[in-house]
């Protein structure tokens, strides 16, 4: 495989420069000390191989390797271009494995925030799936109030936000993953517990846990009141859905939510019922247009609408 050295040193310095490929190829001839060997592990075939190492033996002006009855033999030369490259080859190989890493989501931080509702039980469903479906992610989640959300976004304290709100602010994408109906959430003692289905006529006059005005929530369930010209008792005034829930497991009273809320842990004391021509809710991811996400975010996203797809009926 020896070739005549090139004479010219000029033309020699500027041809020697090998490629990645060349010094790969070299590589594999080196370690498995045979054509056919390294064939098998490039999965090349022997004749471009041969090609290859007479090439590089040409640009070099040297010869690589002897024959003998067990196979290849490398020069001395070839021994110390191994010695450098080896320890080279293997950083590549382990830098591939760390972009690889990189491209699954293994490596980064997935911070995602949500709103109360959703925070009960959707979303940590998700994260679930998420950490098994991306081994080695980190996660990180944050629940804050509807009013907290374009900051969030915005100031880029996280990736994105799961909520049923729905702010308006040039600078923050939607994403729709599902939707979830109104429900109601009833203390065992009250007599509309023993109702299969709940109509807004029979709400009129009952005690009721309300939530702050202008929520996403209370917007709705006020709504719903006013077009079924219905007056509740409110006897109590949450800003999340865990302190509702636990002022109506006291006896407080009725309080509506989405079905999503109720997907969490609940009070002993309560049932939830389906509410006829219950108004619906939007569950949205949303994050900032101007910062880049995630393929952790696009898997994230996937897992949300399967979950919310297969979300069994209140029956």
């Amino acid at each position: 495989m020896s070739v005549e050295p090139f004479h010219d040193e000029g033309m020699a310095s500027a041809e020697t420069s090998l490629s990645l490929r060349q010094i790969e190829v070299f590589h594999a001839v080196m370690a498995a000390r045979s054509i056919t060997g390294a064939s098998k592990v490039l999965n090349v075939s022997q004749p471009a191989l041969s090609r290859t190492i007479r090439r590089i033996e040409d640009l070099l002006g040297i010869a690589l390797f002897m024959r003998d009855r067990n196979g290849l033999v490398p020069t001395s030369e070839a021994l110390e271009i191994y010695a450098e490259i080896d320890p080279v080859l293997r950083q590549l190989t382990g830098l591939g494995g760390q972009i690889r890493r990189i491209a699954r989501g293994e490596t980064a931080v997935f911070r995602i925030g949500s709103t109360a509702s959703v925070a009960r039980a959707l979303v940590p469903q998700a994260l679930r799936v998420l950490s098994q479906e991306v081994p080695g992610i980190e996660l990180f989640f944050d629940v804050l109030p509807v009013d907290q959300i374009e900051d969030y976004l915005t100031a880029g304290r996280g990736e994105a936000i799961v909520t049923i709100a729905s702010p308006r602010h040039p600078l923050i994408a939607v994403e729709p993953v599902g939707h979830a109906d109104l429900v109601a959430v009833i203390p065992r003692s009250f007599g509309l517990s023993q109702h299969s289905v709940i109509k807004a006529t029979d709400l009129a006059g009952t005690d009721f846990v309300a939530f702050a005005a202008g929520g996403a929530h209370q917007r709705v369930v006020d709504s719903f009141l006013a077009g079924a010209k219905v007056q509740v008792n409110t006897r109590a005034v949450a800003r999340f859905s865990d302190t509702a829930l636990a002022l109506a497991n006291e006896e407080m009273g009725v309080v509506l939510v989405d079905y999503m809320t109720t997907l969490g842990p609940l009070g002993s004391n309560l049932v939830v019922r389906p509410i006829e021509h219950a108004p619906r809710f939007e569950i949205s991811v949303l994050w900032n247009r101007r910062r880049p996400h995630s393929a952790s975010l696009a898997r994230f996203i996937a897992i949300l609408n399967r979950k919310l797809n297969d979300l069994p009926p209140l029956i």
